[in-house]
């Protein structure tokens, strides 16, 4: 049976590995027609009449289409598929010896037509001729050996064969070969319950019982098969099975009343009272209660009965007591002892009885079978030798004993007593044949395996390759235990010494297994992250199977996390050049170049010609998202935002809810200003609560700049440190949004002892395209402020270290206390993520006088361009700009310094405010400084 066992998992082992090589070289050889056929074109135009002649038959004109083939035979005379739809004909019109005749014609000339056997296994089940059927079946079957239809169809012809056996085989090779079809497991499982059944009515207990164990293993839920075992052993008179599986039933189904009443029956049959009464009370708690009850009444009725009736063991006892010699009476108390696991007792009987009668071969027998089954090792060697010493040329005494521990090491395995029947298996190989020994080993290196029990598997697996030396399957068996003893060197190094003893076509199946064994390994090390190892064993694997596909995979995707790059192009450069039209490969190439920015607009344009060709890849899709997205941002950062969102667009015609593509697309909106699209595409992003605040207050601020209105309040409190006097300046301001356009207008309010002074200003912004922008100013003024002014800025982002925005402007003010004050500005503001950096030198010419102010901002960011700490400074011979607005002093020619900071605060998505006080130092004459301290306050309010 052991033998059977290992004989089948290997057959099984085999086929699968051969069924799963062959599906991939199926679906690879499918793939690579496919393609082909795409670009062959039809040269002499027999494929075009052949689905000619197809649609015809569909449209059911078989006349028109059976002229047409007989027309084309005549042009083309060694077409295969004009023969087998010529055939095709004949099987519609029941003519089968025509068919069969046209459809082997075809298969003469293309013994690949699959079309062709699959007419020929209709017409040969229609005539009856069901091994032909078969045999073609078969051959079906090679080419596509997962093709569940026809395993179904080959046990159909076996049943309409009369081959039952052979139906059932294949029913149960099919269970085996798709486990998790439910489809073929419910076919498996209701067929063997009805051959069970047939069984049973016919008397052939045994093997109903053989299959109905065969059910309980696939179906352990189900507690009819615990039933209709204990039935079966009930009838064949094994009560000790019967119990065995009532009690295994309801440890699965705790309860259960049938086996509940299956149970008390026989422990009732048997007298077992004291074991009966206790299990009644025990399964009252699962309920029944009731019913349980009344049979716990009853029995305890009938076990009073029974103890007023005399023991026929006591009565025995007394005989031997008397007559220790008395055969009969002997032979009963012995049993009863060794029946009871009263084994201590059973010696002792044994004994008295040689006493009387003096010993024989057959007492050392028994005894030999108690000293066995009490486990005392040492006394059973001991009493073996001794017969053998006493019986040196009895072989019969030596068969009967190996005989006895078969039986007893046969049922410990079917109980799945593995330490138990260990030290049985031992006795065997010690005195069995070499056939005995041989199984030993086989069900003994089963038995450490089930246990986990290693290192003594592979113990025994040695032992069992000494006398196998050249027997492959023995490596692959060793190869499994240094894998599960996580060995895997050796594990793999037993699989590599496989490989010389088997010709090239095994060594491709021993390879699937090799690859499977280290896929297992690779996996388990990148889930710890022990990125090197997996490597060192790809490694490996390739030196052993260089185009090992899952392998170049890994050495791609490690190198990667490695951040080997130069690795990672080579071996995708192996796969490329190994599986020229698998787009993996190419993708991993394309992933390596795109590391270089320089190149994403290639790489992009790669992608889009490999999609155009694989519209529906998911790898190709996956990585032209990447690509885009990583390009888009190259764009945006370059000022091409415009073409950002054309690369973006489509991207997202084939991923159109990637949520990182629509979240760059936002960026673009947002560099364009178009701020109400940026706020609907970056609202797709999905930040971890690390980001979250941050993620909500940059919402707010696109919010907030995509209203198209801004009123803004302003409040300048200044005053000197020498003069207690403070100086105001209020001003309005209302801003209008356009696309492109900003129209704003300010008017400026102070109130000083000579009167009261404001100024009217207009301004206009213009955004001329993605780096261009301009700004002009006008203003009039009644007093304090400068009477006239007027300011023209440019604008535009330059691509010098790494980006900077370039300022150059012009401007004119007519000093309310006199003079005309002209300046030119040139600016630069850089920025580095979150720095603002911005200097800004004001050339001034005052009635003929050069001034200059240098200044610099520098803000930091916090969470939005509306949030913000700035600082500030300037140094010149002239004030800074904003003091020049206001005319709050004339120190004009003298050395003026400046320093502020504050910040800026956006309260929420349409308010926002700030404050920023400065400090200004300047000459006022010869010997003397003078201090001003300015406070701007700020709310804006957008809608």
């Amino acid at each position: 049976m052991n033998i059977q066992m290992n004989f089948s998992f290997k057959n099984s082992f085999l086929i699968i590995t051969k069924s799963v090589l062959f599906l991939a070289f199926l679906l690879f050889t499918s793939f690579h027609i496919t393609i082909s056929a795409q670009t062959v074109k039809d040269p002499d135009g027999s494929v075009e009449l052949a689905n000619q002649v197809k649609n015809l038959y569909k449209a059911g004109n078989w006349e028109a289409g059976k002229k047409l083939v007989d027309e084309g035979m005549k042009k083309y005379p060694k077409e295969s598929d004009l023969k087998m739809l010529s055939g095709r004909y004949y099987h519609h019109q029941k003519q089968y010896d025509k068919a069969r005749y046209e459809l082997k014609k075809s298969l003469e000339w293309n013994a690949k037509n699959v079309d062709a056997k699959q007419i020929l296994v209709n017409v040969e089940q229609e005539s009856k001729r069901y091994s032909s059927a078969i045999c073609y079946v078969n051959e079906l079957l090679e080419v596509n050996p997962y093709w569940k239809g026809l395993w179904s169809r080959k046990i159909e012809l076996y049943e309409l064969q009369g081959n039952t056996v052979e139906a059932n085989r294949l029913r149960k090779r099919l269970s085996h070969i798709y486990p998790k079809d439910s489809k073929v497991q419910e076919d498996y499982l209701y067929n063997t319950e009805m051959r069970a059944n047939a069984l049973r009515k016919e008397g052939k207990i045994d093997e109903a019982i053989s299959l109905t164990s065969d059910l309980l293993k696939k179906q352990p839920e189900n507690p009819s098969h615990y039933i209709s075992l204990v039935n079966d052993h009930l009838k064949t008179g094994d009560y000790y099975s019967a119990l065995a599986f009532a009690e295994r039933g309801l440890m699965q189904f705790p309860g259960n009343i049938s086996l509940i009443n299956k149970k008390s029956g026989i422990l009732a049959d048997q007298k077992r009272y004291d074991e009966l009464l206790p299990f009644l009370n025990e399964q009252m708690k699962y309920g029944n209660r009731g019913a349980l009850q009344q049979q716990y009444n009853y029995y305890l009725l009938e076990a009073a009965r029974t103890a007023k009736d005399k023991d026929p063991a006591t009565l025995y006892g007394k005989i031997f007591e008397s007559s220790p010699g008395n055969d009969e009476a002997f032979n009963y108390v012995f049993n009863d002892a060794v029946g009871n696991q009263q084994y201590e007792e059973a010696i002792a009987i044994l004994n008295r009885y040689r006493r009387a009668r003096g010993g024989s071969k057959n007492l050392s027998v028994k005894e030999l079978m108690v000293y066995t089954r009490m486990g005392n090792t040492s006394r059973a060697e001991g009493l073996t030798k001794q017969l053998f010493a006493q019986y040196p040329g009895d072989t019969d005494l030596k068969a009967a004993y190996v005989k006895i521990l078969n039986v007893e090491a046969k049922d410990l395995m079917a109980q799945h007593m593995y330490n138990e029947v260990i030290p049985v298996l031992e006795l065997i190989k010690r005195y069995g044949d070499n056939e005995s020994y041989k199984a030993a080993q086989n069900s003994l290196f089963t038995a450490y395996l089930e246990l986990k029990d290693y290192n003594n598997a592979l113990n025994v697996l040695n032992d069992i390759q000494q006398t196998e030396p050249n027997n492959p399957l023995l490596y692959l068996k060793k190869a499994d235990l240094y894998y599960n003893l996580k060995r895997f060197d050796m594990a793999l190094a037993s699989y590599e010494q496989a490989f010389p003893q088997v010709s090239e076509e095994e060594k491709l199946k021993y390879l699937g297994g090799y690859g499977d064994m280290l896929t297992q390994i690779v996996k388990d090390l990148n889930d710890q992250y022990r990125y090197d190892e997996a490597m060192t064993y790809v490694e490996r694997w390739l030196e052993n199977d260089p185009n090992n596909q899952t392998a170049l995979r890994y050495a791609i995707n490690l190198s990667n996390q490695r951040k080997k790059m130069e690795d990672m192009k080579t071996y995708a450069q192996r796969g490329a050049d190994a599986y020229p039209d698998e787009i993996f490969f190419k993708l991993k190439l394309m992933e390596v170049d795109g590391l270089d920015p320089e190149k994403h607009a290639s790489i992009y344009s790669e992608l889009q010609t490999e999609l155009t060709e694989n519209p529906y890849h998911q790898d190709a899709i996956k990585s032209f998202a990447v690509v885009s997205e990583k390009y888009g941002n190259q764009l945006i950062k370059n000022s091409q935002s415009q073409e950002a969102l054309d690369v973006l667009n489509n991207a997202l015609k084939y991923m159109p809810d990637n949520k990182d593509l629509k979240y760059t697309k936002g960026l673009a909106f947002e560099k364009l200003k178009r701020f109400d699209s940026a706020y609907v595409y970056q609202k797709n992003f999905q930040p971890s609560l690390l980001e979250l605040k941050e993620f909500r207050e940059h919402m707010n601020y696109l919010r907030y700049k995509s209203f198209r209105n801004e009123i803004g309040l302003y409040h300048l409190r200044s005053r000197f440190a020498d003069i207690d006097v403070l100086t105001t300046i209020s001003t309005l301001e209302y801003s209008r949004y356009g696309i492109k356009d900003t129209y704003i207008g300010r008017i400026n309010y102070t109130g000083r002892e000579s009167g009261k002074g404001f100024q009217i200003q207009g301004e206009w912004q213009r955004n001329w395209d993605e780096k261009t922008r301009t700004k002009i100013d006008l203003a009039w003024a009644n007093q304090f402020f400068p009477t006239l002014a007027a300011n023209a800025s440019v604008f535009r982002d330059l691509a010098i270290l790494n980006g900077i925005e370039a300022e150059l402007g012009v401007g004119y003010r007519k000093l309310y206390q006199g003079g005309n004050l002209m300046n030119v500005v040139v600016g630069a503001t850089k920025l580095i993520d979150p720095w603002r950096l911005n200097l800004r030198v004001n050339n001034y010419m005052l009635d003929g006088q050069w001034l200059y102010n240098v200044s610099t901002n520098i803000r930091y960011y916090l969470t939005s361009p509306k949030n913000y700490l700035i600082a500030m400074g300037s140094v010149g011979s002239s004030p800074d700009v904003d003091l020049i607005n206001y005319q709050l002093h004339n120190g004009f020619s003298v050395t003026n310094s400046m320093v502020g900071a504050g910040f800026s605060h956006l309260l929420t998505s349409s308010v926002s405010t700030g404050i920023l006080g400065t400090w200004n130092h300047y000459k006022s004459d010869q010997n003397t400084f003078r201090s001003l301290y300015n406070i701007y306050m700020n709310l804006n309010v957008s809608f």
